[in-house]
């Protein structure tokens, strides 16, 4: 299989099934879950990252992170590298959402897992295995 047209399928099915995953989630909006995940994918963040790691501008990144921070979910402290700037990071609360909202993707993704046949089973099993590899290489020129 050509690799481009493999890395576009890769893509594709993997942003559809997050969006399947995440209709049903009650226990946060889709927004703040994609900050809770990013902030425990980086640890603490500025908002100017956040705002370029979600592609969305500073000021809608910052009132999204007010909102979580209202919730407990994210606090700010100044950043040791620059006393004018702010690092936000996940509270234990935070992550117990992230946590619960997760597993109800899961349980939204189970539901259909439930009807696959063992060897699917094993061969997505493989998948998720290879996809955490991806996400510890290095970038390599193109």
């Amino acid at each position: 299989m050509e690799l481009n047209r493999l890395g576009v399928d890769v893509v594709v099915a993997a942003a559809r099934l997050t969006r399947l995953a995440s209709r049903d989630v009650s226990a946060l909006p889709h927004a703040a879950m994609r900050l809770l995940g990013r902030l425990d994918e980086l640890g603490p963040t500025r908002i100017s990252e956040l705002a370029k790691a979600d592609r969305c501008s500073q000021p809608t990144m910052s009132t999204l992170v007010q909102r979580q921070e209202e919730q407990g979910w994210v606090r700010r402290e100044a950043d040791p590298a620059d006393s004018r700037a702010s690092l936000i990071s996940l509270t234990s609360a935070g992550l117990a959402e992230l946590e619960r909202a997760r597993v109800e993707a899961g349980a939204a993704i189970a539901a259909r897992l439930r009807q696959l046949p063992a060897r699917d089973l094993a061969t997505l099993e493989d998948a998720v295995a290879v996809m955490h590899r991806i996400l510890t290489l290095e970038e390599t020129q193109r």
